[in-house]
């Protein structure tokens, strides 16, 4: 069997709004594999971005176990947290989350700055990075300055210089055409040969799902295996 790198174990997660609570992952349980290019789509609002941010720790279920890379996010303060953002897995927002007034070199330093990394690693660690996305010569230039497609490999290029066993993607074909949609779904395949990441893509465009080994399909709250993968993992949904 693959080797599992995210496991979900009847996760729950509400929210209130106004007078009511909303309840958006309902007893959510999953597993990923190493290496693993898995799709998950369903409707606005059906909890796709906020599953996201609990597998990268940026937010805590109500109720449930999340495990990723053998380690229990449950179990970790904020400082901990922290730090599998910075080395185990790498979270890209649907709108870049880019700082406009950093250069692209800057922005994909970023996160190795964070992390204390020494002046030498972090440059060649940056330049082996865009040079892998093909943006070195957009190094000293702005994200005002850049196209969408542009944009989206700078926030690949920044979350995979720190080498995370696992990549998260919020609609990350959202805002592109569909030859850059195209480009981007292609990098992540390749992101998987090179690398063995485990990338974990939200969309609501189906057609993004030709490109990935398992499409799943999250629908008021809940989640549902809807293809048997194509490269055969083999895996399980814990009832």
């Amino acid at each position: 069997m693959a080797d599992a790198v995210v496991v979900l174990r009847n996760v729950w997660k509400s929210y209130k709004e106004g007078d009511s609570i909303v309840t958006v992952l309902k007893n959510v349980s999953a597993v990923f594999y190493r290496g693993e290019i898995a799709g998950i789509h369903g409707p606005s609002g059906s909890g796709k971005t906020t599953l996201l941010r609990i597998i990268a720790g940026l937010e805590r279920p109500d109720r449930g176990e999340v495990i990723v890379d053998g380690y229990n996010l449950n179990m970790l303060d904020d400082l901990g947290l922290a730090m599998i953002r910075n080395t185990v897995v790498s979270y890209i927002p649907q709108d870049y989350g880019l700082v406009e007034n950093l250069t692209v070199r800057e922005n994909v330093e970023l996160p190795l700055l964070i992390a204390g990394i020494p002046k030498e690693e972090r440059e060649a660690k940056v330049r082996e990075a865009l040079e892998y996305m093909g943006l070195l010569p957009k190094a000293n230039s702005y994200p005002t300055r850049l196209s969408g497609g542009e944009r989206q490999r700078v926030a690949i290029a920044r979350a995979l210089v720190t080498t995370p066993s696992v990549l998260l993607a919020d609609e990350p074909t959202a805002n592109l055409d569909w030859e850059n949609a195209i480009k981007v779904a292609e990098m992540f395949k390749r992101i998987r040969k090179d690398f063995g990441t485990t990338v974990l893509i939200v969309t609501h465009d189906p057609r993004i799902l030709e490109y990935v080994d398992r499409s799943m399909n999250l629908m008021d709250g809940i989640l549902k295996d809807k293809l048997t993968s194509l490269t055969g993992y083999t895996h399980n949904i814990y009832a």
